[in-house]
């Protein structure tokens, strides 16, 4: 009897030393590299062909469209956009006046169509190379938080799209999450976690605050949905193919639990694959 309790016992602390570095905290996870998740884009995109972002100095960014049931999504996702197109440090970003443009905001887009007329005196009256119209299509505040974004592009001159997004960051998805996690630690401005008394910038546990801040949450999917939209790569987003951009980061994630994978298979003729060494202790 108590051989059998020793063992079953041995076998639980083995099974949970084995569970607990499997399952780590995120913050530990993105610090040691040992889960990467890159997936395929939450979005969809377009650009122009033969448009150049460089040469665009003035961008104006008009009142959004709320479609969601929150009444101050339009304005608080419209602030976290401008702030995000800002620090790229492209061009120089303004809000158009809600008093003169909201109207025409909301005429702007008809029926899937720019009205030019109403485009170009808003470019006269901002002097904007480009114009930026954007959506709220769905809105979740509470966690597990959500946000659907529309944005579009417009050159006066041309009387064209000449970029667009349109997506959901929904945060249920693993692999949305883990970068909302991630953008929160690379924020510099981030406060301190402070807990029992200790002030440390560098917690487990604080990662989790992109998660259940609503306005870090918006900052999040903006600063992707601003990267989308001037063509730049998005952090741990594939691009292409997914399978090659997953092996690229192979080399930094670190050994779990599970079991090493298989050698490759010889080439033909070749010498026989050396046998894997064992897991170190």
């Amino acid at each position: 009897m108590t051989r059998l309790t020793g063992a079953a016992l041995a076998a639980a602390v083995f099974a949970a030393g084995c569970g607990s570095l499997c399952r780590l905290p995120i913050g530990d996870r993105l610090r040691g590299r040992t889960a990467v998740t890159i997936a395929g884009p939450t979005f969809s995109q377009y650009h122009l062909d033969g448009w150049d972002w460089g040469a665009v100095g003035r961008v104006v960014v008009l009142p959004f469209l709320n479609d969601s049931p929150y009444t101050r999504a339009d304005e608080e996702v419209a602030a976290a956009l401008r702030s995000e197109l800002q620090k790229l440090g492209r061009f120089e970003v303004i809000a158009a006046p809600p008093d003169d443009c909201a109207l025409l905001a909301a005429q702007v887009h008809r029926g899937g169509r720019f009205d030019e007329a109403v485009m170009l005196e808003i470019a006269r009256v901002t002097r904007a190379d480009v114009i930026v119209h954007g959506t709220v299509t769905h809105y979740s505040p509470y966690p597990r938080p959500r946000l659907g974004v529309v944005l579009q592009a417009v050159s006066p001159e041309r009387a064209k799209v000449v970029s667009s997004v349109d997506g959901l960051w929904d945060s249920t998805d693993v692999a949305v999450a883990d970068r909302a996690r991630v953008y929160y630690r690379q924020a510099p401005e981030r406060p301190p976690w402070v807990r029992n008394r200790v002030i440390a910038r560098d917690d487990s546990f604080a990662t989790d605050i992109a998660l259940e801040s609503p306005a870090l949450y918006q900052r999040f999917v903006c600063r992707e949905a601003a990267l989308t939209l001037l063509g730049l790569p998005v952090p741990l987003v594939a691009d292409g193919d997914l399978d090659a951009a997953a092996g690229a980061v192979a080399g930094k994630s670190g050994k779990g639990c599970a079991p090493p994978a298989a050698p490759p298979p010889p080439a033909p003729g070749g010498p026989p694959p050396a046998a894997p060494a064992p897991p170190a202790r």
